[in-house]
């Protein structure tokens, strides 16, 4: 099993190396936005050492980037998930994505320990101020956003739990 290797449905996904599937977390959620890619890697790695979020009992990346719908790339109904599935491994985006899978564990964390992220245009068109306090709507439901950080096009935050 090859990094990148083409594959046929997201079943498939099951059983890849790490690097593979973050590889292709990147390139479904990132391709258009290099900016915001170590963001995204720092964001499954900081999901896979959590304890207190929904997160708490996925230790792996495999679990981490699977997880129903915590990746959109890989929702069955997402247009990205076929390019997943079948990544340009001879693509500039697509080596950088690799390269930033294999390397993330030395890369600088420019998100420092935030679990969530969404394009920053979403972001502002789901977010409010009511009492003082940032809200953004997130499946449906209010939550208060206690930190967010702009990096490219995608707003990093966490919430009260």
């Amino acid at each position: 099993m090859a990094i990148g290797d083409p594959l046929t449905s997201r079943n498939q996904l099951y059983g890849r190396d790490s690097v593979d599937l973050l590889a292709r977390t990147l390139y479904g959620e990132t391709e258009n936005d290099s900016e915001s890619r170590v963001g995204v890697a720092w964001v499954v790695i900081n999901r896979k050492n959590d304890t207190t979020y929904e997160f708490k009992n996925l230790n792996t990346v495999e679990e981490v980037v699977l997880y129903p719908s915590a990746f959109s790339c890989f929702n069955e109904t997402d247009p990205n998930l076929a390019k997943c599935l079948k990544p340009d491994t001879s693509s500039q985006v697509w080596k950088n994505c690799v390269s930033v899978a294999q390397n993330v564990g030395t890369l600088a964390n420019p998100i420092g320990d935030k679990l969530f992220y969404t394009q920053v245009d979403l972001f502002n068109a789901n977010s409010k101020t009511e009492n003082g306090k940032l809200l953004y709507k997130m499946s449906g439901t209010w939550v208060v956003v206690t930190s967010k950080i702009l990096k490219g096009e995608h707003m990093f935050f966490n919430y009260q739990h």
